[in-house]
């Protein structure tokens, strides 16, 4: 199993609010729990990594879904990969 930690995925700081906690125009502010979150964005360097939410406790497991931009292969990671990671690491989320 990979480790977000140990590949250096970015980690948001502590103050920096996700990227999903935006209000469109014209909604109201949603805000889900991580725990519903069924599909997280990851940052390594200039890529983005989404990743399907298999579980989460203290930390998040989950199978390494799509790179953006699109490649086959990052660093050694493919889609289906398994990754692990904290909360710190994810910058989107989607229900």
């Amino acid at each position: 199993m990979l480790s977000a930690a140990e590949l250096n995925f970015s980690t948001r700081e502590s103050g920096d609010l996700p990227a999903w906690v935006a209000q469109p125009p014209d909604m109201s502010l949603r805000i889900w729990p991580w725990a519903g979150a069924k599909t997280v964005t990851l940052r390594l360097r200039a890529h983005n990594v989404l990743v399907r939410v298999r579980e989460s406790s203290s930390v998040f497991v989950g199978e390494i879904a799509a790179f953006e931009p699109t490649t086959a292969a990052l660093e050694g990671m493919r889609v289906g990969d398994l990754i692990v990671f904290k909360e710190t690491h994810i910058f989107a989320a989607a229900e």
